[in-house]
C-alpha cells in the first residue's frame, strides 16, 4: 500500500557532542518507536543524520562534512527532497543541533525594530536554492516542516524523548475537544483581539483582556486547562512571561511557572507575542525569572501537541487583524479543520500573501518579517483534529481495519501528494508577484511632516505618539507585470480533488507599476518593556496616498 513519506533530519555529531551515550540510546529507541507508529498511520518515516556518510550514500546524496552550517544543511536537505519527495520534513534538535538560518530583518530600524537579523527555519521550508541576497528564495515556503526542539545547553534527553513518545501515541481528536479556549489579549489591542475570536468562531466574551486579567487572576489560571490557546500579548527576550498592556502598564499575564502544572497534554497553542517561540537555556545569566523554562519550552515539555510562534519582535494589529494575527489565527483554524500542524502553518503563510495580493496590497516590511520569523515547534505530521471523513472513505477505513492494514487509503495518500504539488505551484506563483524593493531617497523633514500630518487624523489623537514626524525611511516598490492567464494550469487545477482545488488559484497580482512606501517607527522602553510602533504610508509616484497602516510590536 502506498504511504506518505516523512523525512527526519539531524546532525549526529552535534547530538553526540551534547548527549551521553546512554541518552543517545534513549533518543534512538524513542525514534524507532515513533517510526513504527508512523508506519501504522500510513507514513514511512526516514531518519537521516545528514553527516552520516553511510546513511546518506544509501540515498546517493553526499553527507555534510565539517561544521554544520545552515547552508550546508539546506543543500543536503534539498538533495534528499528531490529524490524522496517527502510530504513532511522534521528537524530533530534545536539550534545547537541543526542550526537555524539568520536572515536580514526586513523591518530593521534602530529607532524601532532593533532586530538586525531573524532566526528562522523558513529557508528549510522552501524548495528554492537559498541566496542571502534574494529574499524571494526564502520568503514563501512550500514544504510542510516542523522542528522537534530540545533544550539549549542541556544534556537532558527527556526533551526529545518526551515529545517523541507523545507523538508516537498521538491520535487525532474530535473538533469539539477544542471548543473552549484560553484566549487573552492586551487591552491596547482589544479590537483586533475580538476580530481574531470572530475569525476562529470563538465567543467574544471568552477573550480575556489584560489588564485587568493578570497571571494571578483565577479565571485565567483555570482556563489554562483548556486545550486551545491563543495569546495576543507582549513577550520579551529571555523572559519566561507574557505581558498585557494598557498605556504604560505591562502586567504579567502568563508565567511559565503558572502554566507548567496546569497545561493538559494535547494542547494546541500559538502566540502572536514577540519572542513567543524562543527556547533558551534557563540558566542563562540574562534569563528572567532565573532558572525557568521559556513559555514555548514549557508548552512542549508539558504535553502540547505543537506550538507556533515568532523568534523575534513581532508585528500585530491594533483595531484590525494584521501580520502575526493572521498567521496565528489561520494556523489555528487550519489545524482545527483537520489539517496537520505543518500544513496548517504552510497554508497560513501562503494564504496570507495570497489574500494581500487579492486586495492589491504588496507585502510590506512587517509582512515579510512575519513570514520569516514564525516557526512550528513540533511534529508537522500530527493532526490535532480528526478530519471529517466522507462516507466512501469511512468504508475504506473500516475495510482496512478488518484486514489489519494501515487506516489510510491510496486516495488519501494521493490527495496529500496533490496538495503538496499545488502548494509548490502556488509558492512559485506568489514569488513571481512579489515586488522588487529598492532604497528610495527620504523626503525632506518638512515634506515628511506634511505627509505624516495628512494621515495622523486617520488613527485618532495620540495613536502615533511614539513617532517622530520628521524621521522616515523610504522604499521604492516595483510590481511585476500581471501574469498572463495560464489555461493549462487552470485545467490541471480543475482536475484536482475538490478539497484542494480552492487552493490552486493563483494570487491576484496588483497592476504593474511603481509606488513609494514611507515608514515611521518609534520605540519607548517602559519598566523594561519596549513599546514599538510602525506607521506605513504608501503613495503613488505623484505623492497621492494609496494606503496606510499602523502596527504595534507584541
Amino acid at each position: 500500500m502506498p504511504s506518505s513519506i516523512k523525512l527526519c533530519i539531524t546532525v549526529q555529531a552535534n547530538l553526540a557532542a551534547k548527549y551521553s551515550a546512554s541518552a543517545l540510546a534513549r533518543i534512538d529507541k524513542a525514534l524507532q518507536a515513533w517510526i513504527k507508529a508512523d508506519a501504522a498511520r500510513g507514513i514511512t518515516t526516514l531518519h537521516l543524520p545528514l553527516d552520516d556518510a553511510a546513511a546518506m550514500k544509501g540515498h546517493d546524496v553526499a553527507a555534510i562534512t565539517g561544521r554544520a552550517t545552515p547552508v550546508k544543511v539546506k543543500r543536503a536537505l534539498d538533495a534528499l527532497c528531490r529524490k524522496l519527495q517527502p510530504e513532511y520534513v522534521v528537524i530533530l534538535g534545536g539550534d545547537e543541533v541543526v542550526p537555524m538560518f539568520r536572515v536580514p530583518n526586513p523591518s530593521h530600524d534602530p529607532n524601532g525594530d532593533t532586530d538586525r537579523d531573524v532566526p528562522t527555519d523558513n529557508p528549510y521550508a522552501c524548495s528554492t536554492a537559498y541566496s542571502a541576497r534574494n529574499r524571494k528564495s526564502y520568503l514563501v515556503p512550500d514544504r510542510v516542516l516542523g522542528r522537534i526542539n530540545d533544550l539549549p545547553g542541556s544534556g537532558d534527553a527527556n526533551w526529545l524523548v518526551g515529545y517523541l513518545k507523545r507523538a508516537t501515541a498521538w491520535k487525532p481528536r474530535a473538533r469539539s475537544h477544542y471548543d473552549a479556549a484560553y484566549a487573552v489579549c492586551c487591552d491596547e489591542w482589544q479590537g483586533a483581539g475580538e476580530a481574531c475570536m470572530q475569525y476562529l468562531g470563538l465567543p467574544a466574551g471568552d477573550l480575556m483582556i489584560s489588564p485587568p486579567t493578570v497571571d494571578a487572576t483565577a479565571p485565567a489560571r483555570n482556563r489554562l486547562a483548556r486545550e486551545l490557546h491563543m495569546i495576543k500579548c507582549h513577550g520579551a527576550e529571555l523572559d519566561a512571561r507574557f505581558y498585557g498592556q494598557k498605556g504604560n502598564d505591562f502586567p504579567a499575564v502568563l508565567d511559565s511557572a503558572t502554566l507548567k502544572p496546569r497545561l493538559r497534554p494535547g494542547t494546541l497553542a500559538a502566540a502572536m507575542c514577540c519572542y513567543g517561540a524562543q527556547v533558551y537555556a534557563p540558566g542563562d545569566p540574562a534569563a528572567q525569572p532565573a532558572n525557568q523554562w521559556s513559555i514555548a519550552a514549557t508548552y512542549l515539555r508539558q504535553g502540547a501537541v505543537g506550538f507556533a510562534g515568532a523568534t523575534k519582535i513581532a508585528w500585530v494589529g491594533v483595531q484590525q487583524m494584521a501580520c502575526a494575527d493572521w498567521i496565528v489565527c489561520s494556523y489555528l483554524k487550519g489545524a482545527l479543520n483537520g489539517a496537520s500542524l505543518g500544513r496548517a502553518l504552510l497554508e497560513a503563510k501562503q494564504d496570507y500573501v495570497k489574500w494581500l495580493a487579492s486586495q492589491g496590497w504588496p507585502t510590506d516590511q512587517a509582512d515579510e518579517k512575519t513570514l520569516i520569523e514564525f516557526v512550528l515547534l513540533g511534529d508537522p505530521s500530527l493532526h490535532p483534529v480528526m478530519a471529517p471523513a466522507v462516507p466512501a472513505m469511512k468504508a475504506v477505513a473500516a475495510a482496512a481495519r478488518r484486514v489489519g492494514a494501515p487506516p489510510v487509503s491510496p486516495l488519501q495518500v494521493q490527495e496529500r501528494r496533490q496538495r503538496r504539488e499545488l502548494r509548490i505551484e502556488m509558492a512559485s506563483q506568489i514569488r513571481r508577484t512579489l515586488p522588487a524593493r529598492h532604497e528610495a531617497a527620504a523626503p525632506r523633514p518638512d515634506e515628511a511632516k506634511a505627509l505624516f500630518s495628512a494621515v495622523q487624523s486617520m488613527f485618532g489623537k495620540g495613536a502615533l505618539n511614539l513617532l517622530d514626524p520628521g524621521y522616515v525611511h523610504a522604499e521604492k516598490l516595483v510590481r511585476p507585470p500581471r501574469p498572463a492567464p495560464a489555461a493549462a494550469a487552470a485545467a490541471t487545477a480543475a482536475a484536482r480533488p475538490t478539497a484542494a482545488r480552492a487552493a490552486a488559484s493563483a494570487p491576484a497580482a496588483a497592476a504593474a507599476g511603481e509606488s513609494i512606501e514611507y515608514y515611521w517607527t518609534g520605540r519607548k522602553v517602559v519598566k523594561g518593556q519596549a513599546r514599538i510602533q510602525l506607521l506605513k504610508v504608501e503613495t503613488d509616484t505623484q505623492g497621492t496616498i494609496v494606503r496606510t497602516r499602523l502596527l504595534h510590536s507584541s
